[in-house]
């Protein structure tokens, strides 16, 4: 009676989400270690086991309706705005145990004393909360309430519960102290006469002492003989002839009477009696139980998705979050002082929020910028609140305005499968290709670093025509984090996409990090900088400056051949970038005055088949090309 019937869900109803993703975005706990680390750990403020359950499941299960989101909204809202409700509320689920758990149980018999008082509390605790909730007709009934037929019956068995079994720790059925006094008048008189046995087998032992004059004669009980009369060997052979010798022990003689068969038989019926009939009494409570358990499971979900609904408000109210608004209009993220949840709890009034806004015209945002200025960060941050919003939950911000996702979508961190052979490199180009296989213009996707696993000239060329695909097929919402700079140009020749970068200073050599969300691309990496903040040797660090500088020459001087061999019609300030009309790059309103060498360069590029060229093969060409240049 537990088990609900089956039934068909579709995937339709919910936005989807990897596992990768939803561990990726420490939405859910990697470990059971890391539980504490979690969104789910966070957003948690359920009172109950059930409450927890239906958190877990909501999690899983991200709407896409926005009228079902809409309805989750003005649940939460309701215990937003009226918190003294919600802090009754707790109280009142504080004392529900879990139902779900005990009709399980009823179906193998194992359920004890504690179960069946627990259930009896849950339903009393279920009426307090109907009537919290029906004294404000502002309620929005997320979940309906149980039908009043359902509720009288329940309360009926909660009484019944109360009236049959002992409240005292630890009653059981072999105890002999589960059900209690009062519940039935036959079990009643067995107890009565049980309990009297004691006081009747030492009026019986008083009796014998008075009349053989034996003053050690003792009754005594084991589960060998039962009852039977034990007295010391001296003085044996003064017991009377009505004594029938039983057993000889080297100390004792043990011996049985008419008198005592009759007692001890009596009192082993009525044992026995009492045992069956409070088995009886158990059997049929428990059989009241289980012909309940569609009511009751009603009861356990009404009050798993109050408490669930409760904690979101609980949360949100704690923590200042804010109603977003779902719009109709794709492709629409709107955040305005957009917070982590997880990292404002550590760092408090020193987190900086982010502000962001991708839509239909820029969808796409290209993240650039050092290392632990908090780029990773506001990608995560944007993904839980969009998470979050179709959770129908409130969301970390001073404003939201969303979309509807259908799938959301993250590459983050490093991670390999060595058992399966997969590097860390393969794992992130696995991850890759399902986004691009699986994505569409409603989704929402957050990528950082990719192509970092491999040398530079490969990832770049990945990084590059992946931006190229999100942007001009894909079309999606999607945040790509990379410290390729050369990818920033390309950005800004790009319709639907935007350059962006986390706030950054460097005074008289010392870098600080301002964690604001600019528009702009980022100038440069920080690398050393951030080395010497995690404590590098300064000898290592001096070294890093001179290789660096010494790099930067030889690229500056590459750069400036290349510009006197070949000077470009017009640069890309000039000209506006146009994905259908590239610049070239070489004069041809004076093909004379090119040197041979670059001639023959210019024959290799008019017969090159472009179309054919996949961006390793064009990244070869090009320093094969390169390497034609004179040497200075």
């Amino acid at each position: 009676y537990h088990i609900r019937p089956f039934q068909l869900i579709s995937d339709d109803d919910f936005m989807k989400v990897t596992d990768g993703t939803l561990k990726g975005v420490e939405i859910l706990p990697r470990s059971k270690e890391s539980w504490n680390t979690s969104l789910l750990a966070h957003v948690n403020k359920t009172k109950t086991s059930i409450g927890l359950r239906c958190l877990k499941k909501w999690f899983l299960e991200p709407l896409k309706s926005i009228d079902r989101i809409t309805g989750r909204q003005n649940s939460i809202k309701f215990f937003v705005e009226n918190i003294e409700i919600t802090e009754n509320l707790r109280d009142e689920l504080s004392t529900v145990r879990d139902i779900e758990r005990i009709l399980a149980k009823t179906t193998s018999g194992k359920v004890n004393a504690t179960d069946f008082l627990n259930l009896s509390e849950s339903i009393k605790a279920y009426e307090r909360i109907e009537n919290l909730l029906n004294s404000n007709k502002k309620y929005h009934r997320e979940v309906p309430f149980l039908k009043k037929a359902e509720i009288k019956n329940l309360l009926e068995l909660a009484v019944e519960i109360e009236k049959t079994i002992n409240d005292e720790v630890g009653a059981t059925l072999e105890k002999g102290n589960l059900i209690k006094s009062g519940c039935s008048k036959k079990r009643d008189k067995l107890k009565k006469l049980l309990d009297n046995s004691t006081e009747a087998i030492l009026e019986l032992e008083r009796k014998y002492r008075t009349s053989t004059e034996i003053s050690n004669l003792r009754i005594k009980h084991n589960n060998v003989f039962g009852y039977f009369i034990e007295i010391s060997k001296v003085q044996a052979k003064n017991a009377p002839e009505e004594f029938q010798r039983k057993q000889t022990l080297v100390n004792c003689e043990r011996f049985m009477t008419e008198e005592l068969s009759e007692l001890e038989k009596e009192l082993t019926t009525a044992k026995e009696k009492l045992q069956k009939l409070e088995r009886e009494i158990y059997k049929s409570l428990l059989e009241k139980v289980v012909n309940f358990g569609i009511p009751l499971g009603n009861l356990s979900r009404f009050l798993g998705v109050i408490d669930t609904l409760q904690s979101f408000a609980w949360v949100s109210y704690k923590e200042d979050f804010v109603l977003p608004q779902f719009t109709d209009t794709p492709q629409t993220l709107e955040i305005d002082k957009g917070w982590h949840p997880l990292i404002k709890r550590t760092l408090d009034e020193s987190f900086v929020p982010h502000d962001l806004k991708l839509s239909s015209d820029k969808f796409f945002g290209l993240i650039t910028g050092p290392n632990m200025a908090g780029k990773t960060t506001v990608m995560r941050e944007m993904a839980i609140i969009q998470f979050l919003g179709q959770l129908g939950s409130f969301v970390p911000a001073k404003k939201a305005k969303l979309s509807v996702c259908d799938f959301l979508f993250s590459r983050l961190g490093a991670s390999d499968d060595i058992v399966n052979g997969q590097s860390t490199f393969m794992v992130e180009m696995s991850e890759t290709a399902s986004i691009l296989r699986h994505a569409t213009k409603n989704s929402f996707i957050i990528l950082d670093e990719v192509g970092r696993g491999t040398s530079t000239y490969d990832g770049l060329s990945i990084a590059w025509a992946l931006v190229e695909k999100f942007v001009n097929e894909t079309k999606a919402l999607c945040l790509f984090s990379t410290h390729y700079h050369e990818l920033i140009e390309l950005v800004d020749g790009l319709n639907g996409a935007q350059n962006l970068t986390v706030e950054t200073i460097n005074f008289e050599g010392d870098v600080k990090f301002l964690y604001r969300l600019l528009e702009q691309g980022a100038q440069q990496s920080y690398g050393i900088h951030v080395a010497k903040l995690a404590g590098l040797e300064s000898s290592i660090l001096n070294r890093a400056k001179e290789i660096l500088k010494s790099l930067e020459n030889i690229d500056n001087q590459t750069k400036d051949l290349a510009e006197k061999s070949f000077p470009a019609i017009n640069s890309s300030s000039d000209k506006e970038i146009n994905n259908e009309n590239q610049l070239s790059i070489f004069d041809f309103s004076s093909p004379n005055q090119m040197p041979s060498y670059a001639t023959n360069i210019l024959d290799e590029i008019e017969d090159m088949d472009i179309h054919n060229l996949t961006p390793m093969m064009a990244l070869m060409k090009l320093e094969e090309l390169k390497n034609q240049l004179p040497k200075q």
